[in-house]
């Protein structure tokens, strides 16, 4: 798959019903469309979908004083491990830069090795754990809490996109 600049767009409100789909795909918690939407409506939000013929990954995160963080996160299983994670990860410290944040946070899922090790490539380092963060079926899981300095070159980032 080719990962070009013109697929990915910024998220909006009219978006919650797909969101709330891929989000289901992708967490055994998945969120509904109304929390999406409520979500969006805030300008404190912010996000960027991958979308050909359907949204198959989004990130959305919030921007405070300096600081971003990411809130949530996913790519559609079958479409994973093909650039589209690193292309929006990537969009958002090109966003995070441009506002003059200083920091990115995020937490991940202990146990999920593919994205930690795309957080690590990225820059992130691990900062803290969560006890219990996430509601699995499996049942609880913890998080580690993963944060990147920001460079003033990081709006550079997606140009190459």
């Amino acid at each position: 798959m080719s990962i070009s600049s013109e697929n990915i767009r910024i998220v909006s409100a009219k978006d919650s019903e797909s969101l709330a789909e891929v989000h289901k795909k992708c967490f055994d918690d998945g969120w509904s469309a109304e929390s999406f939407f409520n979500m969006l409506s805030s300008d404190v939000f912010f996000g960027f979908v991958y979308e050909k013929s359907s949204i198959d990954g989004f990130i959305i995160g919030k921007i405070v004083c300096d600081e971003v963080e990411i809130i949530t996160f996913c790519v559609i299983p079958q479409f994973r491990n093909q650039g589209i994670g690193g292309a929006l990860i990537k969009r958002v410290h090109n966003y995070a830069a441009s506002r003059s944040a200083s920091k990115i946070f995020l937490e991940v899922a202990e146990d999920n090795a593919a994205a930690r090790k795309l957080y690590e490539n990225l820059g992130y380092k691990k900062i803290a754990e969560r006890k219990e963060y996430y509601n699995t079926k499996e049942g609880q899981k913890n998080a580690t809490v993963m944060e990147k300095a920001l460079r003033k070159d990081d709006q550079t980032f997606a140009a190459a996109l």
